[in-house]
């Protein structure tokens, strides 16, 4: 199908910060059939780049690649186009010795019959608004972590009649709402709303941008409706009639259908002769055909209900859909600056879409609206789902038995994965026979001990074991007895023996024949570690407690922090914190979600930054512990069957 296209274009805003442009042409057949459209909307964040020059060379470059040879395939010649243009601008940042490609907003793109191919960097943007429906059409064609090059991704997909596009060099929709934007372009014809969105936006733009906009019209369309009026055209659809600028429901629709086929029916003279055969009945012949044809009535009224109202339920399931996307779209500008308000728009969603599922209508469209929330949800809370890269360093469920590894720790140039009594040493993938820890008592946690070059183990009857070079012995204290713990954490010369029974923190040091006293680290009431369930070390106390809450405290008393760009997701489910001083993450491990977490420390205050997560899947059991690797820097984490490695 050729498509006639009307186009406008505007700059809004009233102070440029570098160069914003837009870019558009056609290119004619000579024959009137068909028409070429190319366009370009950029806009660089900086005074150092010529950016006019830029945006002219790269525009120039998409004419003369894509329209070379007309005969060759749409995609592959865009393609080429978006190669030549990668490799001009990365010319021109070699040639000024500055690195703009992170600072550009762009779409480019060409459209040919009905097929629309584009491309996009930054926080630029794309909308198609189709039957009052809004939805972005540029999410995901860029990695923010690739600054080599400007294009890397394509999209593609055919156009209607009736279609609206809006590509734009700025977050549009953080100043006007997708549904604001579906009726000012599906309500008006495209001069009208691109007036009347500039009215809107005129007092709020401060930076320019640009605004490329398109009205897709069928080429015999348009010729045949010159010098009708608008108000009173009449178009069909598949879905509906829209008449007099009003769209009528398909229910609505079909019922009127059937009525025009009565009428018709009725105008036909010899539909009525089969009253001179009904003049002839008897009184019991009337009385059946009466009951009968009252049946009939009866019936095809009660069908004409429930089709009605079937037409109405899924109606209301439709813009409970329509809704839904609405909210995903928003969802998707609003996260760059307010996570918070994002994630409470996916909720929504959520619901709606849940809701539509259980009604037993729409089901397809109510699922990939639910995975559509999970994808931009992953995107927000920066999931990477870890398949592949995942290396099985040892699996130990063949010589486990009924036991499980509970954590592994490094020493020396091996890893030890233990279990409530035992520990194996790993070296290169090879497993040794494993080393009793002891036969009675049982090991709850474990921690290597530098200053020793050791791994020590507290036990579940309050005991403290020393392991290294495959043999294990019970440590001793000055007190007799050490406390009870359910965690242990070193640091320099100290251990730290995390203690929830007694709501504190015990302190250690190790002298050259054992430990000395308990010394009570915390300060009283300051913290309470009545749910603390792990703790770390890396000159401050971080500990972990069952709701998913970390404490931060230094010297026995609680540090007040914030998690900046915090998980949208509770980590109530979390077993397990690891640091150390010379790493600049903390880790969390969550084996109820099969995810590990972290959070990047901050040099300047004592506020933590979540960075992202890994979330695995296939493993061989239950996630257990973590710890780095800084020698090679690379992830060791345990399972309650195997041992594994990720690079970062």
């Amino acid at each position: 199908m050729y498509l006639e296209l009307q186009q406008q274009s505007i700059l809004l805003g009233r102070r440029p910060s570098g160069f914003t442009e837009h870019y558009y042409t056609e290119w004619d057949d000579g024959l009137g059939k068909e028409k070429i459209a190319l366009f370009l909307v950029m806009s660089i964040d900086s005074t150092q780049v010529p950016g006019a020059d830029v945006g002219k060379e790269a525009f120039q470059l998409l004419q003369d690649h894509f329209l070379d040879d007309l005969t060759g395939d749409p995609y592959d010649r865009f393609e080429a186009a978006l190669r030549e243009v990668n490799l001009m601008v990365s010319e021109k940042e070699k040639e000024l010795e500055l690195k703009f490609i992170p600072n550009m907003q762009v779409i480019i793109g060409v459209i040919q019959k009905d097929m629309l191919f584009l491309s996009q960097r930054g926080v630029a943007q794309g909308y198609l608004v189709r039957k009052r429906h809004v939805s972005s059409i540029t999410d995901g064609l860029f990695d923010v972590h690739n600054k080599e090059d400007l294009f890397q991704n394509i999209a593609s997909g055919s156009m209607e009649v009736g279609d609206s596009v809006i590509f734009v060099t700025g977050p549009l929709v953080q100043y006007i709402t997708p549904s604001d934007v579906s009726k000012i372009f599906s309500e008006q014809s495209l001069e009208t709303a691109v007036n009347e969105m500039s009215d809107l936006l005129h007092n709020d733009l401060e930076e320019q941008m640009a605004l490329l906009l398109f009205e897709v019209l069928e080429k015999s369309h348009v010729e045949s409706d010159k010098g009708s009026s608008p108000l009173h055209k009449k178009v069909m659809n598949e879905d509906y009639e829209v008449e007099d600028g009003r769209p009528m429901s398909a229910s609505t629709q079909q019922v009127k259908d059937s009525l025009n086929v009565f009428r018709n029916w009725l105008t036909k003279k010899e539909r009525w002769q089969w009253l001179n055969f009904v003049k002839r009945w008897d009184k019991k012949q009337l009385i059946v055909a009466m009951t009968s044809v009252v049946g009939v009535l009866v019936v095809g009224v009660v069908i004409l209900n429930v089709g009605l109202g079937r037409g109405k339920q899924l109606e209301t399931l439709e813009s409970k859909l329509t809704l839904a996307e609405e909210n995903i779209t928003q969802a998707a500008t609003r996260g760059a600056f307010d996570k918070t308000a994002a994630d409470l728009l996916l909720t929504e969603a959520e619901t709606m879409a849940i809701e539509v599922l259980n009604s037993g209508y729409l089901g397809g469209q109510a699922s990939q609206i639910l995975d559509d929330i999970e994808e931009q949800r992953d995107f927000l809370d920066n999931v990477v789902r870890i398949g592949d890269e995942l290396l099985l360093i040892a699996d130990l469920s063949a010589v486990l038995g009924s036991t499980t590894i509970i954590g592994v720790q490094p020493i020396a140039e091996r890893m030890v994965a233990y279990t409530s009594n035992e520990a194996y040493q790993i070296l290169l993938g090879d497993v040794q026979e494993p080393d009793v820890l002891d036969n009675v008592e049982n090991m709850l946690a474990a921690a290597y001990f530098d200053d020793r070059d050791n791994i020590v183990f507290v036990t579940d009857e309050g005991n403290l074991i020393e392991y290294a070079d495959g043999n294990s012995q019970f440590a001793d204290t000055s007190d007799g007895t050490f406390q009870s713990a359910i965690d242990v954490a070193t640091y320099s010369t100290k251990i730290y023996l995390l203690d929830p029974e007694g709501d504190n923190i015990w302190k250690y040091t190790r002298g050259t024949v054992g430990f000395g006293v308990a010394n009570s680290y915390m300060t009283e009431g300051e913290v309470d570690l009545t749910d603390a369930v792990s703790m770390a070390i890396d000159g401050t106390v971080w500990v972990l407690h069952d709701d998913g809450t970390i404490s931060r405290i230094l010297s026995g008393e609680a540090v007040s922090y914030s998690i900046l760009k915090a998980p949208l997701t509770s980590l109530s489910g979390a077993t397990d914190i690891y640091t150390e001083l010379e790493i600049n993450q903390i880790y969390v491990v969550d084996p109820e979600n099969n995810r590990i977490l972290m959070f990047d420390k901050s040099s300047k205050t004592d506020d933590i930054t979540y960075s992202q997560q890994y979330v695995f899947s296939d493993l061989k059991g239950e996630l257990t512990d973590v710890y780095v690797d800084k020698d090679r820097y690379v992830l060791i984490i345990s399972t309650t069957q195997a041992i594994y490695e990720l690079g970062f």
